[in-house]
């Protein structure tokens, strides 16, 4: 991860967060993010400042969104929940967004 920005649309501020996010050819996927905060307020999808899950996805290339069914999660509230997210791909770099930009976030990753 290069980045993660959360916020109000077209006022995106940086997190400090680092992590990574693994897609296999096998159709499964895994994330893991950390900010360095660890008495950060939990979220929806983070505890004590961490966020990690994997499942299985599937690729809407014309709708440029992929779904992810979570398999498991340090929060469990997202277990069996399917997330879509909306995907650029340039060179190296992918960025994702939530399909609805109120939800405020921006993830940028390079691949390695």
């Amino acid at each position: 991860m290069t980045s993660l920005e959360v916020g109000t649309e077209g006022d995106l501020q940086p997190v400090p967060y680092s992590g990574q996010i693994v897609f296999t050819k096998s159709g499964t996927m895994s994330v893991q993010a950390m900010n360095p905060d660890a008495n950060a307020p939990d979220t929806p999808y983070t505890r004590n400042g961490y966020e990690a899950f994997y499942g299985t996805f599937t690729v809407n290339r014309a709708a440029r969104t992929f779904v992810v069914t979570v398999d498991s999660s340090l929060a469990r509230d997202l277990i069996g929940q399917s997330l879509t997210r909306a995907f650029r791909v340039s060179g190296n770099t992918l960025v994702l967004t939530p399909p609805d930009p109120a939800e405020g976030w921006r993830a940028t990753y390079k691949r390695v």
